[in-house]
């Protein structure tokens, strides 16, 4: 009982770690950070309480939808603003 203030600390530090991933579109590291506060939450606290059972829920399609997403390519983007200015 005197841990548990750590212990939500280091789940708030883990979830900010995995925002900090995806902003910076890191989804590994940030896929990373979800199992390790799915981990966390799945050892010490009750998986039978509802509001871990809808966090963990949340937490595992969190995880699903971080995929890496392909960005256009400067050239690409290059390309068109050429195209566009060369019909002027």
């Amino acid at each position: 009982p005197e841990q548990a203030f750590f212990l939500r600390e280091n789940l708030k530090l883990q979830l900010l770690n995995a925002r900090l991933g995806l902003l910076a579109r890191q989804m590994a590291s940030a896929q990373s950070d979800v199992r390790a506060v799915e981990a966390l939450l799945t050892h010490y606290f009750d998986r039978t309480d509802p509001g871990v059972h809808g966090a963990l829920a949340a937490l595992v399609q969190l995880r699903s939808e971080l995929v890496p997403a392909a960005l256009p390519q400067p050239e690409e983007s290059l390309a068109a603003l050429a195209t566009a200015a060369g019909g002027r």
